[in-house]
């Protein structure tokens, strides 16, 4: 058949592009009016031909798909793994915490957290930088060619807009993260807020912060004497840890000053993380912590000073003061 170019309308040619892709879509389980396809538009040009004898451009293709309201699009991280009965009380004794402490501000508010751990050495890393040439690395990425490991433990001060990351280079544990609090309170927190008496501290419910493990509150309560401060430990419920601002104000910009650059060595880490900032006046602090840290290390519980935790009237599991 000899193509033609001017057959079809525009109401004509959607019609038939409808026609064209009914086979080849599929449809969202939980939403009946979200489907997709996997042609791209030069493959529906070639069906259109091919079909109706009706030469069309890749651009009509996309204008039209468009106008049926498909466009590219990367799946959405919003659907919960699980479900916590009490989320909602949750959020509300953390926001009415906040709206308090906000009217004084002399006790300090953190919110704590350990970025995605990554690994040191010529491998790729997902996003792009400025560059003059052709960073190089190794054509594969196997565990065993990464020459340490990079664990950044982020503390994020809301007041001040101060973020604080170790680097650490062994494991994550309860312990990694008191050294990292003691880090930022004794060079920078206690100066901050001379007149502070408490410490609010926000962290998500699982991890090496987890409110199920003993070994976390018991280097909580070392913290809370050596340092002479009591804390007010507030964890995020289960399945909403992405709600805990150190991710949405710190590690979202880490995230984006870090794209494309290779992790080649500790001092490179160090420094393009302690260069994020912000237009709102973000700054980084950034520090190495090459400690080896014990692993699996469990704390009987009578070892834990019961007498030094107070636990919130509602939800107690997840809310409780820890005094010095």
């Amino acid at each position: 058949m000899e193509a033609e170019k001017k057959t079809a309308s525009g109401s004509e040619l959607r019609s038939q592009l409808i026609l064209l892709i009914e086979n080849h879509k599929a449809g969202s389980p939980i939403d009946p009016g979200v489907y997709w396809i996997s042609l791209y538009p030069r493959q529906l040009s070639a069906m259109f031909y091919e079909k109706y004898g009706i030469l069309v451009s890749n651009g009509i293709v996309k204008r039209l798909l468009k106008e049926l309201g498909y466009r590219y699009r990367k799946p959405a991280k919003t659907l919960s793994t699980g479900i916590y009965v009490q989320r909602d009380a949750q959020f509300k004794i953390i926001t009415g915490l906040l709206s308090l402490l906000c009217l004084q501000k002399k006790h300090p508010v953190i919110s704590i957290d350990c970025k995605k751990k990554e690994r040191l050495g010529l491998l790729s890393r997902p996003g792009k930088c400025l560059s003059t040439g052709e960073r190089k690395v190794l054509d594969h990425d196997y565990e065993y060619l990464g020459e340490g490991k990079v664990i950044p433990h982020g503390i994020y001060d809301i007041y001040a807009q101060r973020g604080y990351i170790s680097i650490g280079t062994y494991s994550e544990t309860a312990e990694f993260i008191f050294d990292n609090l003691l880090w930022w309170w004794s060079d920078y927190g206690m100066h901050q807020y001379p007149d502070a008496e408490s410490i609010l501290v926000l962290c998500d419910s699982g991890g090496a912060n987890s409110y199920r493990h003993h070994v976390f509150k018991y280097w909580m309560i070392e913290f809370a004497k050596q340092t002479g401060m009591s804390l007010v430990i507030c964890h995020y419920p289960p399945y909403a840890s992405k709600w805990n601002p150190i991710e949405h104000s710190l590690f979202c910009h880490v995230q984006r000053a870090a794209a494309g650059v290779v992790f080649d060595t500790y001092k490179t880490v160090v420094n393009v993380m302690a260069n994020t900032s912000t237009s709102t006046g973000m700054k980084v602090i950034v520090r190495m912590n090459d400690k080896v840290y014990k692993t699996g290390e469990k704390i009987d519980k009578k070892r834990i000073e019961w007498s030094r935790i107070r636990p919130h009237p509602k939800i107690p599991e997840l809310n409780y003061r820890i005094s010095a």
